[in-house]
């Protein structure tokens, strides 16, 4: 939301926030120079900051109104009930299937909400399973600051094949997630690649150290960081990314990886085709499939040069779909065309 809301001002355009005043968004978004309207949401059906949120947009008379998280999605739409006059858009940004029951048919299915974007296919895909009209959705990704992954591709030129060859993984540990099958996969990778490494970085990746022990691992070949706050500076280590999820939304990472230029390796599922494509920016496999993971992360250990090419094709890719600027453009014309729905 920051980062694209900072490129709509420069364009001219005013962004005004209403968030719950205890989150880092909202002191973010204050310390960026944003009006920050407080609405204490406690729950998916909050109707008191439904009411002060119909207040705020009497207030600020904005020509749009855009909910980005589900909490705001039922809130948003009650102040419409309430009243709230401009038109309204919901994001989604997850791929689990939309539940059947009341209240989520009422959220999804309500004419109020004139517009939804899904930041991949596939949460489009579910978005009209769930009842939504396809033609009330524009597939938008989000924003990725591109320039700290510049930097990083920059730096990572002089990174050497020679000698330990890091397979990186980026993402807090959940079975979703797929660092059970990395764990599966690094035994036929040692035995072809004894020079690789694999480090895995997100909260409560520690937790992943009796199973690499039973595994076998020592800790230098499965390097278990925990939540860093400095993973720009460790994907300049990284030779490959790997994002082996059973499920994934518009997978931010591999978007950051490729974009500092690190080959990479994807499932199958979710919005990673979105940013992915098999064979041209890097390879895809079957999700939870150890075998064929390891034999791609092979492939590319040992053919650096491929690995690199389609690394080149991949950040030259993202640059395109996913830079502030470019999204910005499709949120100018969708923000644009919503407004005239009021």
């Amino acid at each position: 939301m920051l980062l694209t809301s900072r490129e709509l001002t420069k364009r001219g355009h005013e962004v005004v926030f209403a968030l719950p005043p205890e989150g880092n968004t909202a002191a973010a978004a204050k310390e960026a120079g944003f009006r920050v309207h407080p609405l204490p949401i406690r729950q998916d059906y909050d109707v008191f900051s439904a009411a002060k949120l119909k207040t705020v947009c009497e207030l600020e008379k904005p020509d749009a109104m855009h909910a980005h998280h589900p909490q705001a999605h039922a809130v948003t739409l009650i102040a419409k009930y309430l009243g709230a006059k401009p038109p309204l858009a919901v994001t989604r940004r997850v791929i689990f299937p939309i539940r059947t029951n009341f209240f989520s048919a009422i959220k999804y299915r309500s004419p109020k909400i004139k517009r939804y974007i899904g930041v991949c296919h596939a949460v489009k895909t579910e978005l009209v399973k769930g009842g939504v009209p396809a033609e009330k959705i524009d597939v938008i990704p989000s924003a990725v600051n591109l320039d700290i992954y510049n930097q990083v591709e920059q730096q990572r030129r002089s990174l050497s094949w020679d000698g330990p060859i890091r397979i990186t993984m980026v993402g807090h540990y959940a079975t979703f997630k797929g660092h059970q099958v990395m764990m599966k996969a690094a035994r036929r990778i040692f035995d072809a690649c004894p020079q690789a490494r694999i480090m895995m970085i997100g909260r409560d990746t520690k937790s992943l150290a009796p199973m690499a022990a039973e595994l076998g691992y020592t800790p230098e070949q499965v390097e278990l960081l925990g939540e860093r706050r400095d993973v720009p500076e460790l994907l300049k280590q990284a030779h490959i990314f790997a994002m082996p999820s059973l499920q994934e939304g518009i997978a931010t990472a591999l978007i950051e990886a490729q974009a500092a230029g690190i080959p990479a390796v994807g499932s199958d599922v979710g919005g990673i085709p979105d940013v992915l494509v098999n064979g041209e920016t890097g390879t895809l496999v079957p999700p939870n499939d150890p075998d064929r993971l390891a034999d791609a992360l092979i492939a590319l250990i040992k053919n650096p040069a491929r690995a690199q090419a389609l690394a080149a094709k991949a950040r030259e890719r993202v640059g395109g779909l996913f830079g502030v600027q470019a999204v910005v453009t499709r949120l100018e014309k969708f923000y644009t065309e919503l407004a005239r729905q009021a």
